[in-house]
């Protein structure tokens, strides 16, 4: 059983193409201690897929939603300009 933590990031990996491309995904995550060994394990909540192929409007929501939540408010300066 792997212990909790209530720390959540958005996490970017990559991976190396054959033909020596790299791709780029975009991962919410949160880290694990592992019982035995105590170093943390990323645990993936949701993939958002290749980051070429991101929906940032997709971000943008869960961003306004955590926002609203937290009583914060985000400021997007790509679409409030």
């Amino acid at each position: 059983m792997l212990l909790v933590s209530a720390i959540m990031y958005l996490r970017t990996t990559r991976r190396k193409n054959k033909d020596g491309s790299i791709v780029e995904y975009y991962q919410l995550a949160h880290n694990e201690r592992h019982p035995d060994t105590r170093k943390p394990v990323a645990r993936i909540i949701h993939s958002f897929g290749r980051a070429d192929e991101l929906d940032r409007n997709q971000l943008v929501r869960l961003c306004n939603s955590i926002a609203r939540v937290c009583g914060l408010k985000i400021f997007d300066p790509i679409n409030d300009c």
